[in-house]
């Protein structure tokens, strides 16, 4: 690759996905009206994704061989490899909008934002079928600061995680030092909360750009991948409460807190219904998790009620 000033570097991590991968960047590699840096991270893939990515010749394309580390030690590598002014993180098996490349690095630098949230579909919109909307309650088409952003969305109730829907700006990236989190699932929930907590310039639109398929033969369906993501769950809520006793995050502290019984009902029903190894989650979570740190997240009945029952499951021996 040259070393032309780029705009933007896209980020792909793909472990056996050669099916859908070539038409996703035979998309990306038609947007040529900005610079860009595609940087396809493939994960150990034992199915033809190698082959498909030898078809491609385009000097925007950095490949990464890796042995089989997981989704985000993947995007961890891309992002090392990055050389853009702007980062977006897709998905291999989803889909976006012609100009979702172009238009978010103009909006982004129009509103001279850190990061630029677009919206998104349910799977793709059809004709005569009602498409639902990634989010709907966002403070939308505004620039606000990253802890108003974060005081909004768990009052809303309504936490836009989606990696997929971000392009945020490298130097804010590495002013955070940020990188994601090792483990199986759910770390975009923290990456995204990093953002937050930068307290960087955050602009959120209700324009749609990118269409999220629910892919039932991806790992996340799998059985065998429901006592990880309990474990995952139980890590996210950790750090949640860890940032919320930080002094520098006091504005945030609350709603930190509130978020972090929102995503222990979250694992409660995982470990209900799907985990395996009850045992070891039960005391996973009583290792890493104080319930005096959840309980001055209860902001209702309901939730005072949820984390009694919770209480109870989990004290079991």
């Amino acid at each position: 690759m040259s070393t032309a000033k780029i705009d933007v570097s896209i980020v792909i991590p793909v472990y056996n996905g050669g099916d859908a991968l070539g038409t996703m960047l035979e998309k990306i590699l038609r947007e040529d009206r900005i610079n860009l840096q595609l940087i396809v991270v493939n994960d150990g893939s034992t199915d033809n994704t190698a082959d498909v990515l030898q078809t491609f010749n385009d000097p925007r394309l950095t490949v990464i061989y890796q042995e089989n580390q997981g989704v985000y030690a993947a995007r961890n590598a891309g992002i090392a490899a990055r050389r853009g002014d702007w980062l977006i993180l897709l998905d291999a098996d989803d889909d976006f909008t012609d100009d979702m490349i172009f238009d978010r690095f103009c909006e982004a630098n129009r509103h001279d934002v850190d990061v630029y949230i677009a919206n998104g579909w349910r799977n793709a919109p059809r004709e005569g079928h009602r498409c639902d909307m990634i989010h709907r309650h966002q403070p939308y088409n505004q620039a606000i600061n990253g802890f108003r952003w974060i005081n909004h969305v768990v009052c809303a109730r309504e936490w836009p995680h989606y990696l997929w829907l971000q392009i945020v700006r490298s130097e804010y990236i590495n002013q955070l030092q940020l990188t994601f989190q090792l483990g199986s699932s759910h770390k975009d929930i923290l990456w995204t909360t990093e953002l937050g907590l930068g307290n960087g310039r955050f602009y959120i639109s209700d324009k749609p750009d990118y269409v999220y398929c629910d892919n039932q033969n991806s790992i996340t369906h799998s059985k065998k991948y429901f006592d990880s993501r309990t474990l995952s769950y139980i890590g996210v809520i950790s750090q949640l409460i860890c940032w919320a006793n930080e002094a520098r995050y006091h504005d945030v502290k609350r709603a930190l807190l509130i978020h972090a019984v929102e995503e222990a009902r979250h694992f409660f029903g995982i470990y209900r219904k799907k985990t395996k190894d009850k045992p070891y989650a039960r005391a996973q979570f009583r290792q890493q998790v104080r319930f005096g740190d959840l309980l001055k997240g209860v902001n209702s009945g309901r939730k005072l009620w949820f984390l009694l029952r919770l209480y109870i499951a989990l004290a079991r021996p």
